[in-house]
């Protein structure tokens, strides 16, 4: 039985939230998962807040899984040493703390930093020396994880935000050099519409190594709004590969802020942003997704 969950962000444009009134607007839409990027007392393992989080969630009967992306300064594929070794240690503090507030999985860009500036040639040679130290540097993590019985799950991103894995293919093969039963794959539907041929195909082709995936329309709007996705056929790959890990949505409509900075939204995607018609038109895209995955 699937869990279905909803990005943390989706109700607004900052990163930096109420996240227990988020909590409550997830249950609310009928959600079992709140997705969420550590706040800063979860990086710095503020034990007291932490635990009053892991409570809100708790009331409201919300799990909560943990999606990160790395800042330049903890890039794990850097060539400096000593970058690589901040984005070890803070990895290794983000396993911690998402082990104490009760996650079975991290998953993210766990490998390198994003959004990739390209501000220099990316040359294949470069993407193979930045593939190595990638995977030396998880191989360091995922032990890690395994001790906390979690989940290290490699998101699949696309050309414009990331250049060392963007395909399953390249996933997997990320995977098997890892060479850890806790390393999986994120296939985001937004990013695969991008770079795979097929994204049923992909989604087979990733088999049991997909532990999670992130849905939303080509333009980032809610699944179930656009025409270009082949919802139907998604949704059968992953019964096909009896897919039982969380489908969480991960929709962005509106400009403005951090959230539409970062994630290059320049203009409101839906007729009506306001958090209330947001709200609502959740509630319409989660009861879409249930049916397809009847």
């Amino acid at each position: 039985m699937n869990q279905f969950g909803i990005h943390y962000a989706y109700w607004g444009n900052e990163w930096k939230v109420d996240m227990c009134e988020r909590i409550r607007l997830a249950a609310d839409a009928g959600f079992d998962d709140l997705e969420v990027t550590p706040p800063d007392f979860m990086t710095n393992l503020e034990k007291d807040k932490m635990n009053e989080l892991k409570q809100c969630a708790s009331d409201y009967g919300v799990e909560m899984s943990f999606c990160i992306g790395f800042p330049k300064s903890k890039d794990m594929a850097s060539p400096d040493p000593k970058v690589r070794q901040a984005g070890i240690d803070y990895s290794k503090r983000m396993i911690e703390a998402a082990e104490y507030m009760g996650g079975k999985i991290l998953s993210g860009i766990l490998y390198s930093w994003w959004p990739y500036l390209y501000d220099s040639e990316i040359t294949p040679q470069y993407k193979r020396d930045c593939w190595k130290r990638g995977v030396e540097s998880v191989r360091q993590v995922i032990p890690f994880a395994a001790d906390a019985g979690m989940v290290y799950a490699i998101e699949l991103v696309n050309r414009f935000e990331q250049f060392i894995v963007n395909t399953v293919a390249e996933g997997r093969q990320f995977i098997a050099d890892i060479g850890h039963p806790n390393a999986k794959l994120l296939l985001d539907v937004f990013h695969a519409n991008i770079e795979e041929d097929s994204i049923p195909d992909a989604i087979r082709s990733a088999g049991p190594l997909l532990a999670h995936i992130h849905m939303s329309e080509a333009n980032r709007r809610l699944p179930g709004c656009g025409g270009n996705i082949p919802w139907a056929q998604i949704a059968q790959a992953l019964k096909d590969i009896n897919y039982q890990g969380r489908i969480v949505l991960e929709p962005f409509v509106a400009a403005g802020g951090p959230v539409g900075n970062d994630l290059r939204i320049w203009r409101d995607l839906d007729a009506d942003v306001s958090k209330e018609a947001r709200h609502e038109n959740l509630k319409k895209s989660l009861k879409f997704v249930k049916e397809l995955m009847k």
